[in-house]
């Protein structure tokens, strides 16, 4: 490989949130969505010359990365994009905030499915607008949409269905036929969808494809708010920065008019390394996604070998949702970080408190770790 994934980077003197996470020194945070990976000199060769400039300022968005953005997402999935339609946002949780405040007026509901990363429950509160969930299936550890629960629960009220693809924490990658199911029941009852596909570069399996559920016709693509961004794929999420996209004129001007007042100015370092990751990383995140998709394999095979616990996935991301249901354990969580060391995140967090996620961006040294001492510990249970 030309880039080093394998070499550990102290990162507890940075205040890292992930590092700072736990009290005990000899735990290994695996928690966040935050990887252990150097970013590319391409990357951070454009960011030192930027701070080279040495001065930092308000800084408007430059008109280049759209075009990026329309240019990448055309070459990947086909998907033809226009520049007008993105807005620009520091980060997903930002967006899916936005998105409550434009789809919805006080007293209407938005649809979240369960379990999911905690933010997509929170944007409705904080936006004092209503929320219902939507429960997924888990079809032998793959999270499924559930599509007679889906349309029961759309009323009246009902404006806008959060989706999240490929899913966070569940990692499927949902197909074409399964998109298509979901934008008919919402075109039923004329219901936007909010679809977040942060993790959708990093697909983990060579027979899957990320299809963006707003290319699918012309209701999706004038009824749906899309929400990409390179804070993950890049390893930038010390740079907040996302980009919503959104076809619908109407729809879009709300959405920046909702914006004012509220959301802050996008980092100018945050642009110049999006830049660059977009424009000049292409090489690095292939090497990216080959290491993450050994790691899985690693994770996956070693973890079904330990009694009580089961990992199907993940078709896409870096997040192992790991099904500890025939532990027996009242909190699993608590016993991967207590007994084995190991700090993954609690899966009440995301709305089922018998699963954990692990984060296996790291180098395979820390992976290799992780599993000896989970291994280790289940073992010993008395």
């Amino acid at each position: 490989m030309k880039y080093d994934f394998d070499t550990i980077v102290e990162r507890k003197q940075t205040h890292s949130t992930k590092w700072s996470k736990f009290s005990d020194p000899n735990i290994i945070p695996m928690w966040i969505a935050d990887m252990d990976f150097i970013c590319p000199r391409e990357i951070t060769d454009a960011m030192h010359e930027r701070i080279d400039q040495g001065i930092f300022g308000y800084t408007d968005t430059p008109n280049e990365l759209s075009q990026i953005l329309k240019e990448r997402i055309k070459l990947n999935s086909g998907w033809d994009i226009e520049e007008e339609w993105v807005t620009w946002v520091p980060g997903a949780v930002v967006a899916l905030n936005i998105s409550c405040k434009t789809a919805l007026a006080p007293g209407e509901i938005v649809v979240t499915p369960s379990p999911i990363y905690a933010p997509f429950d929170e944007a409705s509160k904080n936006m004092s607008r209503g929320m219902v969930k939507n429960f997924l299936k888990d079809n032998n550890g793959r999270m499924e949409l559930d599509f007679d629960a889906t349309e029961s629960l759309l009323s009246k009220d009902t404006k806008m269905l959060f989706f999240c693809n490929p899913h966070n924490p569940g990692g499927t990658v949902f197909n074409k036929k399964e998109i298509t199911q979901l934008v008919e029941i919402c075109e039923k009852h004329n219901v936007i969808i909010c679809s977040d596909e942060i993790h959708s570069d990093l697909i983990l399996q060579d027979d899957l494809r990320h299809f963006h559920l707003a290319s699918l016709n012309e209701y999706a693509k004038l009824n749906s708010i899309t929400i990409l961004g390179p804070c993950k794929t890049f390893n930038l999420a010390g740079f907040p920065l996302a980009a919503a996209i959104i076809p619908n004129k109407e729809l879009r001007e709300d959405f920046v008019r909702n914006t004012k007042g509220i959301v802050s100015h996008i980092d100018n370092l945050a642009f110049v390394a999006s830049k660059a990751a977009y424009r000049d990383a292409g090489e690095w995140h292939k090497e990216l996604t080959e290491y993450l998709k050994e790691n899985k394999r690693i994770l996956k095979e070693e973890i079904n070998k330990v009694d009580g616990l089961s990992l199907s996935g993940p078709e896409a991301g870096f997040l192992a949702w790991i099904d500890c249901r025939e532990t027996k354990l009242d909190a699993p969580g608590d016993f991967f970080i207590n007994h084995a060391g190991v700090g993954v995140h609690d899966g009440e967090w995301f709305g089922n408190k018998n699963y954990v996620r692990l984060n296996f961006g790291c180098p395979r040294s820390v992976l290799n770790e992780s599993i000896e001492r989970i291994q280790k510990a289940f073992s010993q249970r008395n």
